[in-house]
């Protein structure tokens, strides 16, 4: 039984591991073809508990302006200055070019993929068999 579960862990390893990477080289060619920019944060809209930036960004004397991710109430406030990246086709394509926005999930994913990767070797290296590969036969 040990055995198939590790197998199991193994590919989902394998595959989160797979999105992973996707994702990173994904993002990396996103910021590669998108021009960085410095956006200014125009609206703070308070929740609860939480903020949400709004931030405003001019492109050829072209306003434009897009809603950040929530987030706690001390990130921004009012004129912060953000770095972000645009696509030069699209400006309404953008994203806010702080690293956990870029590269948490990426990241996440590779290390979460890699982990259960290796405890699915590690259990099926280790399992069921009494050793084998480490009994040396010494016949003199």
């Amino acid at each position: 039984g040990g055995i198939m579960a590790a197998k199991g862990f193994i590919l989902i390893g394998l595959i989160i591991l797979g999105g992973g990477l996707v994702w990173g080289y994904l993002t990396f060619d996103y910021i590669n073809n998108s021009v960085k920019t410095e956006a200014r944060v125009k609206q703070v809209i308070k929740k609860h508990r939480s903020i949400t930036p709004v931030f405003e960004f001019t492109v050829k004397g072209k306003t434009y302006e897009f809603e950040g991710t929530n987030t706690r109430p001390d990130a921004y406030e009012l004129n912060d200055k953000e770095t972000i990246y645009y696509n030069p086709a699209d400006p309404d394509d953008n994203r806010t070019g702080n690293f956990m926005n870029l590269w948490f999930m990426p990241v996440f994913l590779t290390g979460f993929g890699i982990i259960l990767g290796a405890a699915g070797l590690g259990t099926s290296l280790f399992s069921g068999k009494k050793n084998p590969s480490f009994t040396v036969n010494r016949q003199m």
